[in-house]
């Protein structure tokens, strides 16, 4: 910065001061990268406290032409105090109040030179921050990249005779754009900062400037106690909007550039830590400093889950949400009111005044019966008790003739169940050779499709834990195919939990029934809408007891396979359940 004043500005007052020696602040929206905005957001009502120091060493230099002299302010600390709320989906608030701590100044510089100046306050309030963050879209609106909107206003009440803040109202208005490609993230900012006074001190001049931002993030594993450490790497631009991009031999116009390098990381479910240093590129002065480090703590507080009766048990998980829990040591966390049994002869963990075998063990799921054979039908209901059937054929095998896996005209019938650890969805190796069965008939047939994976539950449990259980069952089998080769565009997966039995669920051999996954042929517009265009859901029921099937075949027995690449002939749909969206001495 020279000592003397620019022509071009001599209308204005050249000692008024009120620059702001640090004009990229960190951000204090959620979710964002260090100093760079974000457009993805949290779930409304959550919302984050945090305080950052942040040290910077050389933010304003003065020299004589080309000569450096020094610095006149060599030190600056801040502490600034960050908050932000998700007040909507798509809205979310925030704010950041600065305080400088600590500042060094060494205005001795310019009595030196014969222009002495008085000094700055070594402590002082900034300009208070007020964000409102609006998301345009999101990537699955707009696959390209997420967009927000941010709107910033700084409130002219800050020490500008210390260089802590700008003279009148700052209004900075900038979008924000978002992409994940992989374990990277990438964000970007643009945008203004519109200034109804601007900054003056001798020949410096800051007035309104063009914002440009951008940040790469790279997620690592958990190590340690931290978890979801990532690094981050940033860099920052103003520029004058009088003279763009003045990166050399600019005495008045300065353009700041700034490279942040920087991580955070979780410490615990709401507790996490952030930093970085940061260097000023270019000759060092305004928004150039020498080097900054920075350190920043934060608590991150998301909604809590539903919990209808207030057990402490989300509704998600629990299997009775309008029955609070008692707390009694037995099977806590089910969130049900379960009294301590007095008996469990078979230390299955099944009460015996509930288990359907006391002196047998056996899964709760399977009545505390066991299941010798792993078909997941209980043994006392399994006419096969040693060989996996399915529930259809009262859990024995079906007929070694009978093809696994047969292409009809509506969907792709297996002889046998698709088997998943109980209460979870995770494919029981044993269903792999069936699901195997059914990649080849898709790679034989590569027109067929679209083809709609649903997955079924019995009613046993909350109907939420089952439509999720059910979603990520029908998932998971889809999953698989894509490993085995299926491409992903052939196949949609969608759960209905217990929405559309087949069977009673009063009975062991009902739910086993239910408890289902099925492969149905559908057209391109169902299959983008999730299914939901033929609410018979693709089954295909047995001909009644005791007559012909639609084959001509003998009740109970399969119908034969057509030749590959020829689907066959349908059997006959049962009832549609309902449906369910020279030079002179100066400073820089």
């Amino acid at each position: 910065m020279l000592v003397s004043a620019t022509s071009a500005f001599a209308a204005d007052n050249p000692l008024a001061r009120g620059i702001d020696t640090v004009p990229f602040k960190a951000t204090p929206t959620a979710g964002a990268g260090l100093t760079v905005d974000g457009a993805d957001m949290p779930e409304p009502r959550t919302w984050q406290l945090g305080a950052l120091l942040d040290v910077n060493v050389g933010v304003m230099a003065m020299k004589l032409g080309d000569q450096r002299l020094g610095d006149l302010l060599p030190l600056r600390t801040d502490l600034h105090l960050l908050g932000a709320y998700q007040v909507h989906p798509r809205i979310e608030l925030s704010a950041d109040l600065p305080f400088t701590v600590l500042q060094v100044s060494n205005f001795k510089l310019l009595g030196e030179q014969g222009f002495p100046q008085p000094s700055p306050h070594t402590a002082g309030l900034g300009n208070p921050r007020l964000l409102a963050r609006f998301q345009l879209l999101r990537v699955s609106e707009f696959p390209i990249a997420s967009l927000a909107a941010i709107a910033e206003l700084r409130l002219p009440i800050g020490d500008g005779f210390s260089f802590l803040a700008d003279r009148g109202v700052v209004f900075a208005p900038r979008l924000a754009a978002e992409r994940r490609l992989g374990p990277v993230r990438v964000l970007a900012n643009a945008g203004w900062r519109l200034r109804t006074e601007p900054g003056r001190f001798l020949n410096l001049y800051v007035g309104h400037e063009f914002t440009l931002a951008g940040a790469a993030e790279i997620d690592f594993p958990d190590f340690w106690k931290l978890r979801q450490p990532h690094v981050i790497g940033e860099l920052n631009l103003s520029t004058p909007a009088e003279a763009p991009f003045t990166f050399r031999d600019a005495e008045s116009l300065k353009t700041p550039l700034e490279l942040v390098i920087g991580g955070r990381a979780i410490l615990s479910e709401n507790f996490a830590l952030s930093g970085g240093v940061a260097r000023g590129l270019g000759f060092n002065g305004y928004g150039r400093e020498t080097f900054r480090v920075f350190a920043a703590v934060s608590w991150v507080q998301a909604p809590p889950e539903p919990d209808t009766d207030g057990d402490g048990v989300p509704d998600a998980i629990d299997m009775c949400p309008g029955q609070a829990e008692q707390k009694n040591g037995y099977m806590e966390g089910d969130g049900c009111t379960d009294e301590v049994p007095l008996l469990d002869g078979d230390n299955d963990g099944v009460p015996d005044s509930v288990d359907a075998c006391p002196s047998q063990a056996g899964p709760i799921e399977l009545d505390g019966c066991p299941d010798r054979d792993g078909d997941q039908l209980a043994d006392g209901s399994d006419q096969c008790p040693d060989q996996p059937g399915p529930p259809e054929l009262a859990g024995c095998p079906p007929p070694e003739e009978e093809a696994p896996v047969v292409l009809e005209s509506e969907r792709i019938r297996i002889n046998n169940q698709i088997l998943f650890t109980l209460g979870k969805a995770i494919i029981d190796p044993v269903s792999f050779g069936i699901l195997n069965g059914v990649v080849k008939v898709l790679k034989d047939n590569p027109d067929v499709g679209p083809v709609l994976i649903e997955g079924h539950t019995d009613a046993s449990g909350p109907a939420a834990f089952n439509l999720e259980l059910s979603k990520r069952r029908a998932q998971a089998v889809e999953d698989y195919l894509v490993t085995k080769g299926v491409n992903r565009k052939r196949l949609k997966s969608r759960g209905y939990g217990f929405s559309r039995p087949i069977a009673p669920n009063d009975t062991p051999v009902g739910r086993a029934k239910n408890r289902r996954t099925e492969f149905r042929l559908v057209d391109e517009a169902e299959a983008a809408n999730g299914g939901d265009g033929d609410s018979s859901g693709g089954k295909v029921e047995p001909a009644p007891s005791g007559k012909p099937d639609a084959a001509g075949g003998k009740p109970g027995t399969p119908t034969k396979s057509e030749p590959a690449g020829k689907p066959a002939a349908p059997a006959k749909p049962g009832a549609a359940p309902p449906k369910p969206e020279a030079p002179k001495p100066g400073a820089a």
